[in-house]
């Protein structure tokens, strides 16, 4: 079994705010674009985000047992969404002081909502063209079993299951405004930060550790992202 707490180097007893001292400094040397393995620096990602999340760090010290994340956490999947844009501008090498960092950050979620709801429409109007195709079709003789029906109710419900996905992104999407709305990204040296906005930064620059992470071990992005399973034409 993983002790978490060896991995961060903390006893048993140690506060949160030790335990992102920890895991800020062991992540600089244990980030494989530093020379760790790619491995260990998930371990060490793990280990972090169970122990500085009360609930799952309640949960494996009575249990031993890594409890994973909730799927449908609002600002889990928002921070999640807020890290993917901070990584294309970390990652774009240019003078961050030339850029409006919060304004290109709340465009691309924007555009991002834009988009969904688009599709959203979209699968709605398909939705509406299937029940007319649907009371079109009429079968001409008997027989055992309605293919086409069953084509039909395929199709119904992958139109039903992108519509959910989708709902459902746009409602991290703006969750993920609202959170940015408490910050700024102004030059730092105009005020010292609250130590509860250093904690909630570091959160963001974890869950960008996390995704990092999941990119860096996985063939693609997209098969990095959990889905939901499509169904086939026939079962």
């Amino acid at each position: 079994m993983i002790d978490l707490y060896k991995i961060l180097g903390l006893k048993r007893s140690a506060p949160r705010k030790d335990i992102h001292k920890a895991y800020r400094k062991k992540a600089k040397s244990a980030h494989p674009d530093a020379g760790g393995s790619v491995e260990a620096f998930n371990q060490l990602v793990v280990a972090y985000s169970v122990l500085s999340d009360e609930g799952r760090r309640s949960h494996y010290d009575q249990t031993g047992e890594v409890e994973a994340p909730q799927p449908d956490n609002l600002d889990g999947g928002a921070i999640e969404i807020i890290a993917e844009k901070l990584g294309l501008v970390i990652h774009a090498e240019q003078d961050l002081a030339a850029l409006d960092v919060g304004a290109l950050i709340e465009l691309a979620i924007q555009d991002d909502i834009t988009a969904r709801k688009a599709s959203v429409t979209h699968q709605q109007r398909a939705g509406e063209r299937l029940s007319k195709l649907r009371a079109l079709i009429k079968r001409k003789g008997e027989g055992e079993g309605d293919l086409v029906g069953r084509v039909l109710d395929w199709h119904e419900v992958a139109i039903q299951g992108k519509i959910k996905k989708n709902e459902g992104m746009i409602r991290h999407l703006e969750r993920a405004l609202e959170i940015l709305e408490d910050y700024s990204f102004d030059d730092e040296s105009a005020a010292a930060p609250s130590e509860e906005v250093v904690e909630a930064l570091n959160d963001i620059l974890v869950s960008l550790d996390e995704l990092a992470a999941i990119l860096n071990s996985s063939p693609s992005r997209a098969e990095a992202m959990p889905k939901e399973a499509e169904p086939t034409a026939f079962g």
